[in-house]
């Protein structure tokens, strides 16, 4: 897989988890901590099942680490597609 490809991933899967996110903060009116929350519990176990130790610990500190650059997420009101 190319670089390209890999980033043409990268951008669908952002785009499917933030739909997802915002149709489940606007129109089933979930908390958006209680989404969060599984959000980042899931990328952790992810991250803790695929990657060896050190790797793991790296990447926990290096999302500590970027607290100064998160943007703030903005729902989609308008979002049409519902994800199964």
């Amino acid at each position: 897989m190319t670089e390209s490809e890999d980033d043409d991933d990268i951008i669908e899967i952002c785009r499917c988890i933030q739909g997802m996110s915002s149709s489940l903060i606007t129109k089933m009116q979930v908390d958006p901590l209680v989404v969060a929350a599984v959000l980042a519990s899931t990328a952790l176990s992810l991250y803790k099942t695929t990657l060896p130790e050190d790797d793991f610990n790296d990447i926990v500190d290096a999302i500590a680490n970027s607290r100064d650059s998160v943007r703030p997420f903005l729902p989609y009101p308008d979002a049409k597609e519902t994800l199964h």
